[in-house]
């Protein structure tokens, strides 16, 4: 009976202070907005209107909305982004929020990844493209998002990650399949350093804020928490089922942008195409699996309340034999 008691208090998550709920739907409401406007503004600014590249190169401007002086690529890729948050990133922030404040792990994790999804992306928008009027606002989505994803992974007991698990959990084929799709990531984005492709990706912008971002921070992550997680080492059960959920969250974004820049006459690579939307598959059967092996709070009670039962029937049926 200890041992149960003492794996239950093991299972149970630390507190997470509710008040910081506020906060969580300050971000889903402002980016709710700012994706809404960006996305169906169309009014026209300056159609037509093209920029000249640092290699010299011409590029036509969007002209429409919030995004009229960005190009037709980096337009389409950003309403591709903005049409997910919209209709998938603020949802789940929301749901994600219920379930945690029904102290549910799987609630927690989700919320972990879905803000982690928020940060990215608004730093993203803060670095990247064009200044325009939300610019404040992404630099406000951007530290809300940064200080809630800490209060957030720090609410977990990192002594106590790998017991949140089932013992099915698919260690290795959850570990290198990430590691691939980190490599596969890795090598698509170096390609964009070499010339030509620097100069007609570049077009009329400075550097690459995402590759960079990617390439410095989420690849390395993902890499260290595979490599945890195979050693089952408690950072791995930790960070690969937040950087599972931020990525599905990111690669469907990245398909809606294709989408949109398909749709606007933009070129997008075969190789582009192949990687995203066929690791978006992959992420999401992963994301699946993760999820599916998480110990709920009911499930440890269930279990717990059948070892109780059955040793006060072992217990019944030891003393009608002594009588």
């Amino acid at each position: 009976m200890e041992n149960l008691e003492r794996q239950k208090e093991d299972l149970k998550l630390k507190v997470f202070n509710h008040k910081l709920n506020y906060l969580i739907i300050v971000i889903g409401i402002v980016s709710a907005v700012i994706a809404a406007i960006s996305l169906f503004d169309s009014q026209t600014v300056n159609v037509g209107q093209h920029m000249k590249s640092i290699s010299g190169s011409s590029f036509e401007l969007y002209g429409r909305g919030v995004y009229h002086n960005d190009s037709i690529s980096m337009a389409a890729q950003a309403r591709g982004q903005d049409f997910v948050t919209l209709f998938l990133g603020v949802p789940f922030l929301f749901f994600a929020m219920i379930l945690n404040q029904r102290k549910s792990r799987r609630g927690r994790f989700f919320l972990a990844g879905t803000l982690a999804y928020f940060l990215y992306t608004y730093t993203m928008y803060c670095f990247s493209g064009t200044y325009n009027r939300f610019f404040i606002f992404y630099v406000l989505l951007t530290s809300l998002s940064f200080f809630m994803f800490v209060a957030c992974v720090t609410s977990f007991d990192l002594d106590k990650m790998k017991q949140g698990f089932t013992s099915k959990l698919p260690i290795k084929y959850l570990a290198i399949s990430n590691i691939v799709f980190a490599a596969l990531i890795g090598v698509n984005w170096l390609g964009y350093l070499k010339e030509p492709t620097t100069s007609l990706k570049l077009e009329h912008y400075t550097t690459f804020p995402i590759q960079a971002m990617d390439l410095g921070l989420v690849l390395p992550v993902i890499v260290f928490s595979s490599v945890m997680l195979l050693r089952k080492q408690n950072w791995g059960y930790l960070l690969l089922p937040i950087m599972t959920m931020k990525g599905l969250t990111l690669l469907l974004a990245l398909d809606a942008m294709i989408l949109f820049m398909s749709i606007n006459g933009v070129e997008v690579s075969l190789a582009e195409i192949l990687i995203f939307s066929g690791y978006t598959l992959v992420v999401a059967l992963n994301f699946y699996l993760i999820q599916k092996n998480i110990k709920s709070d009911s499930l440890v009670d269930l279990e717990t309340g059948r070892q109780e039962s059955h040793q006060s029937f072992k217990h019944e049926d030891e003393l009608t034999r002594r009588a």
